[in-house]
């Protein structure tokens, strides 16, 4: 990876980690994008080319979720069930402390469901992962 992607990358997880940090304190709906932006130190532009809706930068850890539950499903052991394996993989990443198990805890919870802004856009996500898994599934009873 070169010096600008990894400046990029550096960039993205900032916002994403002041606008969490945010979120968790204040509520997603009394932050703005202008905090995220001060907190961060950057122009209010630059957190909208990264995260084009609000709801996607509080909810940022999603398209890794799916992409590690359609892995998890995909990659299982034959004989073990998707619902093992799943169950297999979330206490390993519980155990070493994912931020991608942080996606499901008790204060990420409750912010979600005092918005329903974010309810709506976990709504729409939770379709793309049953998509994904369906998917993974699919290819695993032709196969």
């Amino acid at each position: 990876m070169g010096l600008r992607e990894m400046k990029k990358q550096q960039t993205r997880q900032n916002i994403s980690n002041q606008a969490t940090r945010l979120f968790l304190r204040h509520g997603f709906d009394r932050v703005t994008i202008a905090d995220v932006a001060a907190a961060a130190q950057v122009a209010k532009m630059t957190v909208t080319n990264y995260f084009p809706r609000k709801e996607d930068l509080a909810l940022d850890l999603h398209e890794e979720f799916t992409g590690l539950l359609a892995r998890t499903v995909a990659g299982r052991a034959p004989g073990e069930s998707a619902l093992a394996a799943l169950r297999r993989a979330f206490l390993a990443a519980a155990d070493r402390q994912d931020p991608v198990i942080g996606f499901s805890g008790p204060d990420f919870a409750r912010m979600i469901v005092e918005s329903p802004a974010l309810v709506a856009r976990l709504r729409e996500f939770h379709e793309e992962r049953e998509d994904a898994l369906a998917a993974v599934l699919a290819e695993g009873a032709d196969g």
